[in-house]
Formats: structure tokens, C-alpha cells, sequence
């Protein structure tokens, strides 16, 4: 069985445009001298996961207040690394190490022409930037987000339903697609499908099927009930195949994909 009323589809960036396997590790070796800072932005970044912000800056105001430990002068230092040293180092790796997953371009190009929205929401900054090194552009989406813009990081509820609001699709009829289950997969509490990007070398036999939480009121008569399903798990070419020269539809059941395994933790998110 298949849903056909996809109207948008959102992309995470970090692991998910792009292989992004041992990231931190070259991160670590790239930048030796700044594993305390690494350290320390991580950690702070997963304390401030629950916390609401009106606008990106107040997000960036609370991390580097946290990693400078209340020193107004020792943030300001945090600042500086994040944006001067930090962030162009990922943007860097990126270019030099990983590059576009196989027909990214093409497939990014296909979707649109067919009438989805198509969207690019990540954690972090310096999205241009990172498509830029992928050989894309906000260009080539409907809409480019970093999360705390929309409220918060992800996994926060809030984040998708106001990225649904902006692309103007309810959270049923759009797909979120993403590396993390810990922090893409927010999009299923917020009442969007989720496509959990995996690595393909992990071979897990598939769940037996359940049925999907949302009825078909067409097949059942009933109204459709709103219940957080599971999510569908699929390597980079199942996706491809699963998109290719086909009406857009989506799995509503784990038969279609494999399901249910804890993430693969090499990604960077």
C-alpha cells in the first residue's frame, strides 16, 4: 500500500545530501589543537535540545554563553572558533572528503519538476555554504532552514510543524528524510512521515509487517486517525529506486523497507 498525497519532501543535510561517515574523526584530526572546543560545542548543543528559541541568534547567544561557561570574554572566544575556524573547517571537509551523494542534482531536479516542494532543514549554519560545497544551491529548494530558526533543534516538534506551515502542506502530506533517528525522526511525533537514511553495508532482516497508523478512510470508512507510525528505513540507491519514473508515493508499510534497527552512529547530524 502506498500514500498519494505526498505534496513536499524535507531533506536533512549533515549524512544526508552527502556520506558523511567519521566526520567527527576528521574533524578531531583536522583540528587537534581545538578538541576542548569540539568537545564543548557538542555538549552544550545536546543541553540546549529542549529549549524554545524565538530567532537563530538567541539559539547562538545561549550556546556560546554555556561553551564560555558565563565569561562574557570566554564566549566571545567561542564565537570567533565557531564561526571563524569550526564551521568553514566542516564546509572544507565536506569539499575535500565527501561531495554529493550519487545523482543528488538529479534527483533534487526530478522531484521538483513533478510538483513536490522540496526543502533542506539542518542543526547547524553555513547551509549555503555546505551546498555550495556539494555543488548546490538554496537555489535548487523551495525553502533552506537551519532549525533554530524555526524554534528550536531538531528533534523538537515545533521545528517541523512550522517548517509544514512555511512550505504549506500539513505534516501528513509531507516526507522528512534524514541520517539521525534521534533527531530526523522528530518529524514523526510532529505527524510527518520519516525515511531514516541508513548505511547500506548494515544488513537487518525486515520487521514483519503492521499495519500503518494512519487508516485509509477510503479502504476503511473511518476517519483518519493521527498516530505516531514507524519509520521506513532505506539505503541512498532504495531511495532512488523507490522515487524513479513512478507516481511520488511512500511506504504506509514496514514491508516496504527495513524498519526498527537502532541508527547507525558514523553520521554527523
Amino acid at each position: 500500500m502506498f500514500e498519494k498525497n505526498l505534496k513536499a519532501i524535507i531533506f536533512d543535510l549533515d549524512g544526508t545530501l552527502y556520506e558523511s561517515r567519521h566526520f567527527p574523526l576528521r574533524l578531531i584530526l583536522s583540528d587537534p589543537l581545538h578538541i576542548c572546543m569540539l568537545a564543548a560545542e557538542r555538549r552544550c548543543r545536546k543541553q540546549l535540545c529542549d529549549r524554545h528559541f524565538d530567532k537563530a541568534s538567541d539559539y547562538y547567544d545561549a550556546l556560546f554563553s554555556l561553551m564560555g561557561k558565563g565569561s562574557a570574554e570566554r564566549a566571545e572566544r567561542c564565537k570567533r572558533w565557531f564561526y571563524g575556524t569550526y564551521m568553514p573547517l566542516q564546509v572544507r571537509i565536506i569539499r575535500d572528503k565527501f561531495g554529493p551523494r550519487p545523482q543528488l542534482r538529479e534527483f533534487i531536479s526530478d522531484l521538483r519538476a513533478r510538483g513536490l516542494k522540496i526543502a533542506v532543514l539542518s542543526d547547524y549554519c553555513f547551509t549555503a555554504e555546505k551546498l555550495a560545497a556539494i555543488g548546490l544551491s538554496e537555489a535548487d529548494f523551495d525553502a533552506v532552514w537551519e532549525s533554530p530558526a524555526l524554534g528550536g533543534l531538531k528533534p523538537r516538534e515545533e521545528v517541523f510543524l512550522n517548517a509544514c506551515k512555511a512550505l504549506g502542506t500539513s505534516p501528513s502530506e509531507t516526507l522528512m528524510i534524514g541520517d539521525k533517528t534521534s533527531k530526523d525522526g522528530g518529524a514523526l511525533r510532529a505527524g510527518l512521515r520519516f525515511i531514516h537514511l541508513v548505511n547500506p553495508d548494515r544488513k537487518h532482516p525486515k520487521s514483519p509487517a503492521t499495519p500503518n497508523a494512519e487508516m485509509d478512510p477510503a479502504r476503511t470508512g473511518t476517519p483518519e486517525t493521527k498516530t505516531e507510525s514507524a519509520p521506513v528505513e532505506m539505503a541512498w540507491n532504495e531511495l532512488l529506486l523507490n522515487f524513479a519514473k513512478k507516481p511520488i508515493s511512500l511506504p504506509s508499510d514496514a514491508s516496504e523497507g527495513r524498519r526498527g534497527h537502532p541508527e547507525w552512529s558514523a553520521g554527523w547530524s
